[in-house]
């Protein structure tokens, strides 16, 4: 019930004598608060409706009544109902002026007219408002579960809430993220928030922006709360991946060890929504121990939101505590590592890599470069490559057959292959003797032993710096094969 309406009540007879301001008189009745008090700002509330007829103020002097009302002011409540007839036959001169000067709305309420008939209206009016609000708002629940069984999107039912209310809504992580949202609302509208009934860790909130009344905020979107936190929990619990079909065939191909067609792979970037021929961006998101899928999939969910922000062009793809997403054409300059500084400063545990291809040729090979960093939780920008890159970009034709030939004398040498993992061991551990032979768990002289033995069968000089890469390189072809 707005303060504007008791003026408009035919039984009461009640009189506005002060105006006050339009916000003023727009605002909702709370509740009825009788009181002959001079101060009864502590038992009162926001929006209350202060009913008196003055008989602690049966006074002359204006600055008693101007801090009376001031208090009143403060508070703030939503009118001053003063009777007249008891201890004041007519509306002190001191009242008015109080009133007039701090914009607090004031009612002249005649001798015949008790307090109890204002306060009966009042009540009424509020209790059927309540009723329609919560009526309202379960219908409305009703109809974002029927949405939600029909398999919506939490956008669509989100959508509708917006609709239904005629204000902005978004769905906010711990941090106050926005997730996702709906709806308009105009700058500098009254903002509100309702928590989600999610269980612990999580914790998510509805923000609502353009209510003016959090009175009846709460029968209103209380029973839909509930609908989007189950559809929430659903959608970030669920095995079911969010990612397209278009996405996960790309970023599939992107990942397999077996060299896709060129054609094949810029056909698939196409239908994916990217250019092939732009510059890429990339950001790998992986759990690490203690982190659960649900916190994961809402991590991964912001990062998405927050680059399609910044990036023409955001798609992902989801894999078992993982998160691959790749971004193209950055609006502003932007750094996609200053992004992920920024989304991951309060997630400390995970562990984030950024990489980036400046062309679609070093897509793949930058992306399982990227992949080999994941595990060390706090960001990590992907070196421009690593020797298992190169080696994967090599012309592989003949390539195999030249590698088992050059260390085919360890192999018939040593069938248990001790020769072999020794000399890989030694290249890397960067011929580091103490390292080899702790990793090993062989004597230094039996180290010295073998690697004379290696370079006999070999026909080569490992103190050589371009015979090791030699041997490294055919050592890592080897195991790509």
């Amino acid at each position: 019930m707005r303060l504007s309406a008791l003026a408009d009540l035919p039984d009461l007879d009640i009189c506005l004598r002060v105006r006050g301001s339009d916000e003023r008189l727009s605002r909702p009745i709370a509740w009825c608060a009788p009181t002959e008090h001079m101060d009864p700002t502590p038992f009162l509330s926001v929006n209350a409706l202060v009913l008196t007829s003055g008989m602690g103020l049966n006074v002359k002097d204006y600055r008693i009544w101007d801090a009376y009302v001031e208090r009143l002011a403060s508070v703030p409540v939503a009118g001053l109902v003063f009777g007249t007839g008891s201890a004041h036959r007519e509306m002190p001169d001191g009242l008015i002026k109080a009133c007039e000067a701090h914009g607090v709305p004031l009612f002249e309420l005649p001798p015949h007219v008790p307090f109890i008939l204002v306060m009966r209206h009042v009540e009424q009016t509020l209790a059927t408002e309540r009723y329609d609000e919560l009526r309202r708002g379960w219908d409305l629940a009703d109809e974002c579960t029927r949405l939600a069984a029909q398999g919506r999107s939490l956008v669509t039912v989100l959508d509708r809430v917006a609709e239904a209310i005629r204000a902005r809504v978004a769905v906010t992580d711990q941090t106050g993220f926005e997730l996702v949202s709906a709806g308009r609302a105009q700058a500098g509208a009254p903002r509100s928030s309702l928590r989600l009934p999610s269980g612990e860790p999580h914790f998510f909130r509805l923000q609502i922006q353009g209510v003016k009344s959090n009175v009846l905020l709460q029968p209103l979107l209380g029973p839909v709360a509930a609908v989007l936190a189950v559809q929430l929990s659903y959608t970030l619990g669920s095995r079911t991946p969010l990612h397209s079909r278009e996405a996960s065939r790309f970023m599939d191909a992107l990942y397999d060890d077996q060299p896709v067609p060129e054609g094949t792979l810029e056909r698939l970037a196409t239908e994916t929504g990217f250019k092939p021929h732009e510059a890429w961006g990339a950001l790998l998101i992986k759990a690490t121990e203690g982190t659960d899928r649900f916190r994961l999939r809402a991590l991964a969910w912001r990062a998405r939101v927050r680059l399609e922000e910044v990036f023409a062009t955001v798609r992902f793809m989801e894999e078992p505590l993982m998160t691959t997403l790749l971004v193209q054409e950055p609006t502003d300059n932007v750094s996609l590592q200053d992004q992920a500084r920024s989304l991951f400063a309060d997630t400390p545990g995970l562990s984030i890599v950024v990489a980036e291809a400046g062309t679609f040729d070093e897509l793949p090979l930058s992306l399982k470069l990227a992949r080999r960093q994941t595990g060390r939780p706090g960001l990590t920008a992907a070196p421009a490559a690593d020797l298992t890159s190169i080696v994967q970009g090599l012309p592989r034709p003949g390539l195999v057959a030249l590698a088992e030939k050059m260390l085919a004398p360890l192999d018939a040498a040593d069938p248990k292959a001790a020769l072999r993992q020794t000399l890989e061991s030694y290249l890397r551990n960067a011929a580091n003797s103490r390292a080899v032979c702790s990793e090993l768990f062989i004597h230094r002289n039996t180290l010295s032993y073998r690697l004379r033995r290696i370079e006999d069968l070999l026909q080569v000089d490992l103190s050589d710096g371009e015979v090791r890469t030699t041997c490294m390189l055919a050592l890592r072809v080897l195991r790509q094969d």
